[in-house]
C-alpha cells in the first residue's frame, strides 16, 4: 500500500484542529480517551506531525496521543517549548510521555529541562545528546545557516523540492530495501506537495539556531532517568559520538538498535509502539 492510501484514510478518521496559543496557531490531533495514559509527539526537521500517524493508529486503543506541528509564528525552538507548553495547559494536559524522533528528540530535550514536572518519561529516537560536544559539532553542520536561509528564500522553490526528496533518500535512506526507499519517496513527495517556502525557511532557521541553546547536562533529567527509551539506527544521519553524548546525559536508558536508516521511526513503527508499551 502506498503512503498515499494509508495517510488519507487517517487524515478523514482523525481531522487535524487548530488552536490559538499566545499568538500563534497550533494544527494538532488529540485522539484516544481522556484518562488514558497520554503520549505526546515531537516532530523531526521537516515539521510533519503526519509522520506519526501509524502511532496514533496504532495506540489510541489503548492511551491518548497527541501530535501537532510546531508553529510557524515562533522562531526559536527555546520559545516554542514554553508556547508548547501553555497549548498543553490549555488541553488540560498536566503530565505525558514524550516522545521525539531526530531534531524532535532535541525538542523533547528542550522542553523536559523547561517542564520537568511535566514529563512522564521520554523516547529518544535516531537523535543527539544537547550536551556541549554536539552543539559544538552542530555548530559546524549551520555555520552557513544565513546563506542556506537566503537561498531558499530566494530559489525556485518548486524546483527546489525534487532536489531535496532526492537528497533525503540518498543520504538517510542507506540502508532501506528498495521498497522501502520507494515508500519513503512517495511519503516526502506527499508531504511536499503543498509544503510552502515559508515553513521550510522556519524550521530550517529552528533547527540551526539551537545551536545557541545553553548545554544540557545529565542533571537536567534526573527525575526521568529510568523512564527513558533511546533507539538508535546502525546508521544514522547523526554520528556515533553524538549518539554517545545522548546516552551520556541519560545514563541509566533502555537503548536498541535498528538496522533501518534515520527513516526508522517511521519504517519500523511497530519496533517502536512495543519497545515504548514496555517502558510506559
Amino acid at each position: 500500500m502506498s503512503y498515499r492510501d494509508e495517510i488519507e484514510p487517517f487524515l478523514e478518521k482523525y481531522p487535524y484542529q487548530v488552536m490559538k496559543v499566545c499568538g500563534a496557531n497550533i494544527r494538532y490531533v488529540l485522539a484516544g480517551e481522556v484518562g488514558k495514559p497520554l503520549i505526546i509527539f515531537f516532530n523531526g526537521g521537516m515539521n510533519c506531525s503526519e509522520m506519526w500517524f501509524e502511532y496514533v493508529e496504532k495506540m489510541s486503543d489503548e492511551y491518548r496521543t497527541l501530535i501537532f506541528d510546531y508553529p510557524i509564528e515562533i522562531k526559536s525552538a527555546d520559545e516554542t517549548a514554553e508556547v508548547i507548553h501553555e497549548f498543553f495547559i490549555k488541553l488540560g494536559i498536566s503530565k505525558a510521555f514524550f516522545a521525539g524522533a531526530s531534531f524532535g528528540g532535541m525538542m523533547a530535550q528542550i522542553f523536559t529541562r523547561k517542564y520537568p514536572e511535566m514529563v512522564d518519561g521520554l523516547g529518544l529516537f535516531s537523535t543527539a545528546g544537547l550536551d556541549e560536544n554536539t552543539l559544538r559539532t552542530e555548530k559546524k553542520k549551520y555555520r552557513f545557516l544565513p546563506l542556506m536561509l537566503w537561498y531558499m528564500k530566494h530559489s525556485n522553490y518548486e524546483k527546489l523540492k525534487p532536489k531535496v526528496i532526492q537528497s533525503c533518500i540518498k543520504n538517510y535512506a542507506k540502508n532501506e530495501t528498495s521498497e522501502d526507499k520507494t515508500y519513503l519517496q512517495e511519503m516526502l513527495k506527499y508531504m511536499f506537495k503543498d509544503y510552502p517556502r515559508e515553513k521550510d525557511i522556519h524550521i530550517t532557521g529552528m533547527v540551526g539556531k539551537v545551536v545557541d541553546l545553553k548545554p544540557c547536562v545529565k542533571s537536567d533529567f534526573d527525575r526521568i532517568q529510568d523512564k527513558v527509551l533511546l533507539i538508535f539506527p546502525e546508521k544514522d544521519f547523526f554520528s556515533i559520538e553524538e549518539q554517545q553524548s545522548l546516552k551520556g546525559l541519560f545514563p541509566k536508558a533502555r537503548v536498541e538498535y535498528i538496522k533501518n536508516g534515520h527513516y526508522g521511526t517511521v519504517l519500523e513503527y511497530d519496533k517502536y509502539i512495543g519497545w515504548m508499551k514496555e517502558l510506559i
